[in-house]
């Protein structure tokens, strides 16, 4: 075994209990929806969650948004924190769905649980994307609320569009490195809001 299955092993091993209590904690309580964002895709990490995996790192950020949205701070930020073990590669894509997105949620549920500023934990390599072209470009208000693609999107996607708007206003917008997003942020946060109240309606 190298080094990277090592670390992709022990990686799994810190995770594996976290995703047990998430199990143990809605297997009692599953209704259709939060079997498919919870119960699933904790399953399915169990079964395999590798670091160097961007699908594996994007179904853990969206595992972790799920249980903030469902007002499970204290697992989300459990989640969150298990990422400080190890360095992600962050690639920019249009749906921006990777784990670069789980700072920023770790920073926000850290301000509301403990009240603490976690924004100096942010890692290098992450600064760095965030930095790039392509994000500013997309990180833009009104843009971040994606309001004409909800709009559009029919209600099978409805979900999938609201997630990936949180993901911008939460997961780099909490970064507080967006001078646009900054100055537009108590609109933000409002909208923050409702979109987590129309994702909690089964």
């Amino acid at each position: 075994m190298n080094k990277i299955q090592q670390e992709i092993k022990f990686f799994h091993g810190k995770l594996e209990p976290i995703l047990e209590k998430v199990l143990e904690q809605y297997n009692k309580k599953n209704t259709k929806k939060t079997y498919n964002t919870l119960t699933k895709p904790c399953r399915k990490l169990i079964q395999k969650c590798s670091y160097k995996s961007i699908s594996d790192t994007s179904s853990l950020c969206s595992l972790a948004y799920w249980l903030y949205i469902y007002g499970d701070k204290e697992l989300a930020l459990e989640i969150c924190e298990i990422t400080h073990e190890v360095e992600f590669s962050f690639e920019f894509m249009g749906w921006n769905s990777g784990i670069q997105n789980i700072y920023g949620l770790e920073i926000r549920i850290a301000r509301e649980l403990l009240g603490e500023n976690r924004r100096n934990n942010i890692p290098l390599n992450l600064l760095e994307y965030c930095f790039s072209k392509k994000v500013k470009k997309e990180l833009r208000y009104p843009q971040v609320l994606r309001e004409d693609k909800i709009a559009d999107c029919s209600s099978r996607l409805l979900n999938t569009e609201l997630l990936l708007a949180l993901y911008n206003m939460i997961g780099l917008g909490e970064t507080g490195l967006f001078t646009e997003i900054n100055r537009n942020w108590e609109k933000i946060e409002e909208a923050i809001n409702i979109y987590i109240d129309c994702l909690k309606e089964d």
